[in-house]
C-alpha cells in the first residue's frame, strides 16, 4: 500500500500490470457470484456473514487503519508536511473521512473485491485536494497498448466517465485477487452447513420421518396433509404431540447422534480454513 501511495502522489517506480479475462477467478465478481461446488452463491456480502470471514477482515482492516501513515522526502525522509497530500494521507481524505476510516474502507474493498478505488480529486494547479471512495463494482480497469491503466466509472445517474491513472488511487489485495475468491469453497461449505444445521435445529433437533397413510391419495390430497403437518409440527411446534386419523401412522426416520455431531465438526473444520 504503501509503494502504491509513493506512485500515487509521484514517487517510486511504476509496475507493470496485465488485463483482467473473463477466465480468471476474481472475473466472477464482476457479476457477484462466486460459484462453489457446495452450491452456495458466495458474495462479498454473504461472505461476511460467515463469523471467520467478517473478523479476519475487520482484523486486518483495522489494522492497517491505525497504522502511521505520513508522506516522506526522498531525499532526507522528513515528512513533507508542506506537500498537499501529507494531510489527505494522514488527518482527512475529506471532509467528512477521516484519513483513518478512509484507509479501512479501501483495505476493506481490496480484501472483499480484490480492489479499492479512490478519485484523486486534484484543483487547476494539479494539486490533490481530497480523496473520494469509489464503488469497486462500479470501476472497471483499461490498458492502452504500453499498459498504461485508466479507469472506467459507471456512474449512478447513467453513463460513464473515464479517469487517466493519475487521478485515481488503487489498492489492490495480493496478486488482484481477493481473498474471498480465493476461499469461496471453504466459505461456501460454512455457509452450506450453517444453512443445514439451522433447518435441523428449526426442527427441534428431531429428524425427518414419513406419514403412512393406508389409502392411495391424490396429489391434492397429500398437499394439503403435508401443509397441515408442517404448520403444526414445525419450528416453534416441534416436538408437539401429534394427533392422526384415518389410520395414519408417522415413522421417524433414524439419525444417529454422532452424525450430527460430525455436521457440526465439518462447520468447525470450514471455519478454521477460512480463519
Amino acid at each position: 500500500m504503501l509503494s502504491r501511495l509513493g506512485r500515487m502522489f509521484g514517487q517510486g517506480e511504476p509496475i507493470e500490470q496485465k488485463s483482467i479475462s473473463l477466465t480468471d477467478p476474481e472475473a466472477f465478481e464482476l457479476f457477484g457470484v462466486q460459484p462453489v461446488a457446495s452450491g452456495v452463491s458466495v458474495t462479498a456480502a454473504s461472505a461476511m456473514r460467515v463469523p471467520a470471514v467478517r473478523r479476519a477482515v475487520s482484523l486486518i482492516s483495522e489494522s492497517v487503519a491505525t497504522l502511521p501513515f505520513k508522506l516522506y522526502e526522498q531525499a532526507s525522509r522528513e515528512g513533507a508536511r508542506d506537500h498537499p497530500a501529507f494531510a489527505l494521507v494522514h488527518d482527512h481524505a475529506n471532509d467528512w473521512t477521516s484519513a483513518e476510516a478512509f484507509r479501512e474502507q479501501l483495505t476493506v474493498d481490496a480484501l472483499l473485491h480484490g480492489h479499492g478505488f479512490a478519485q484523486v480529486a486534484r484543483n487547476g494547479e494539479g494539486k490533490p485536494v481530497f480523496l473520494l471512495r469509489m464503488d469497486p463494482g462500479a470501476v472497471s480497469i483499461e490498458y492502452d497498448d504500453y499498459g498504461e491503466p485508466s479507469y472506467r466509472i459507471r456512474l449512478k445517474g447513467g453513463g460513464d466517465q473515464v479517469l487517466p491513472y493519475s487521478h485515481v488511487l488503487h489498492i489492490q489485495a495480493l496478486g488482484s485477487v481477493s481473498p474471498i475468491s480465493l476461499a469461496r469453497e471453504a466459505i461456501g461449505l460454512t455457509v452450506a452447513a450453517e444453512q443445514h444445521l439451522a433447518g435441523f435445529y428449526r426442527n427441534g433437533g428431531r429428524p425427518s420421518g414419513v406419514i403412512r397413510h393406508p389409502n392411495k391419495l391424490d396429489a391434492e390430497a397429500i398437499k394439503k396433509l403435508a401443509a397441515s403437518w408442517f404448520t403444526s409440527h414445525s419450528g416453534d411446534q416441534a416436538g408437539k404431540t401429534a394427533l392422526l386419523d384415518e389410520g395414519m401412522e408417522f415413522q421417524e426416520i433414524a439419525l444417529k447422534l454422532n452424525r450430527s455431531l460430525h455436521q457440526i465438526k465439518q462447520e468447525s473444520d470450514a471455519q478454521k480454513k477460512v480463519a
